[in-house]
């Protein structure tokens, strides 16, 4: 015992440098924690700001309830626009027209020829015919792009016109 004292005694320069050292160094840790709790602090105080005075538990209940809305009403949306859609394959949106004069001495391009179908091709080819006595319409049924009746050459390009304007729309 009497050998550590008497080696401290003799280094007690070195001893007390050493011990000077280690306290800097832990004064350094010290104010390295000091700031970073200040900034821990800080960050929940404003964190905390907006909930007046609530504490941060309620902060995020409150939180979750209104994400939980949010997955709902995202989720309803996502069903309301699947069901939009089969609607829109359904409905009689490709459209073409040609007007044309049926008959050598009527002018005008009274006539004409409209394509009406769905995005499965579904639909009529509706036509009127225009002479100076009377006028005539008809109808056609269009199965997947097709008619069971015989079209005429105006019904035809009306068709084409539709599926040339459906595809742009792609």
């Amino acid at each position: 015992m009497a050998t550590i004292f008497d080696t401290l005694r003799d280094n007690s320069g070195s001893v007390l440098s050493l011990l000077i050292g280690l306290n800097l160094i832990l004064g350094g840790f010290l104010v390295r924690l000091t700031l970073s709790v200040g900034k821990s602090q800080a960050r929940m105080r404003k964190l905390l700001s907006g909930a007046q005075g609530a504490d941060l538990e309620s902060v995020l209940v409150e939180h979750g309830q209104k994400r939980e809305e949010l997955q709902l009403q995202v989720k309803s949306l996502g069903t309301r626009m699947e069901t939009l859609e089969r609607k829109l394959q359904r409905s009689k949106r490709h459209v073409g027209l040609v007007r044309y004069d049926a008959f050598e001495d009527i002018g005008g391009l009274q006539s004409f020829a409209m394509a009406v179908y769905d995005d499965n091709g579904d639909g009529a080819v509706l036509s009127s015919i225009i002479g100076r006595a009377e006028g005539r319409v008809y109808g056609k049924p269009l199965m997947a792009g097709k008619s069971d009746r015989n079209l005429t050459n105006e019904e035809q390009q009306a068709i084409e016109l539709a599926v040339n304007a459906q595809s742009k729309t792609k």
